[in-house]
């Protein structure tokens, strides 16, 4: 088991080779149905699953609670949404234009991203020296396969 400290990392990386396969199967997926039936599928897959962890640990109330006063959760929660289904519908494009493992490289620049948000939104700043080379990597990374890829 991992250390308290590192579960963050254990998460993530589970979280990456789930989504690896999720990519895999989707282009898979999208050769016999289409975006919208894929986005579909799971969408209420995420429901049902949102309403069973939900209820399970016995959150939805206060969830509910946050949302309704239309505050800044509401409208955070909002731009969550919107944010998710535009991104989900790029990221299905991507693959359905090229393939999984191509989308999949070049959208894994989000770090970047994520950590520009952070700061233009919130004024976080989640950048040390490390976060800072691991995402020149990323960028050259992104560049070799756009640049020397020469693949279908």
């Amino acid at each position: 088991m991992a250390a308290a400290g590192s579960l963050w990392l254990v998460y993530a990386v589970s979280a990456a080779v789930l989504w690896g396969l999720n990519y895999t199967l989707t282009e898979q997926l999208m050769k016999n149905i289409s975006v919208a039936g894929v986005i579909v599928t799971c969408a209420v897959g995420s429901l049902l699953f949102g309403l069973a962890l939900g209820f399970v640990q016995k959150t939805h109330g206060r969830d509910w609670t946050a949302l309704k006063q239309a505050g800044s959760e509401t409208k955070l929660a909002l731009a969550c949404i919107a944010v998710y289904v535009a991104a989900n519908v790029f990221i299905l494009f991507s693959v359905k234009a090229k393939n999984a493992t191509m989308a999949g490289l070049i959208e894994i620049t989000y770090p970047l991203f994520t950590a520009l948000f952070a700061w233009v939104l919130f004024r976080e700043t989640q950048i040390g020296l490390g976060t800072a080379l691991g995402g020149t990597l990323i960028v050259a990374g992104v560049a070799c396969i756009y640049f020397l890829d020469k693949t279908v």
